[in-house]
């Protein structure tokens, strides 16, 4: 079960009474919930799809982004190639 967090909200009594007749009383807070969840949802793919077009209608921008993605994935694989350092459990002088 996920966790939820309580908190109150003011609106003008006819918008409240439009929200009671189309969804119902007992049910305002999952019609909040989802509402706010597409809202949330569709302003990120939003902004996704602006950074792609920016990047498309730029190639100065494009090659840039290229040029990074190819910079932290040859950082990753540098990472993932170094040997991991591990710490003896036997203190040196006693070695």
């Amino acid at each position: 079960m996920q966790l939820r967090q309580t908190f109150s909200i003011h609106l003008p009594v006819d918008l409240y009474q439009e929200l009671l007749k189309k969804v119902g009383k007992g049910k305002i807070s999952t019609f909040i919930k989802e509402t706010l969840e597409e809202k949330l949802k569709h302003e990120k793919d939003c902004l996704g799809w602006a950074y792609k077009e920016c990047y498309t209608n730029n190639p100065h921008l494009l090659k840039e982004a290229e040029l990074w993605e190819q910079a932290q994935n040859e950082d990753w694989l540098n990472h993932l190639s170094k040997p991991k350092k591990t710490k003896s459990r036997v203190s040196k002088k006693w070695q």
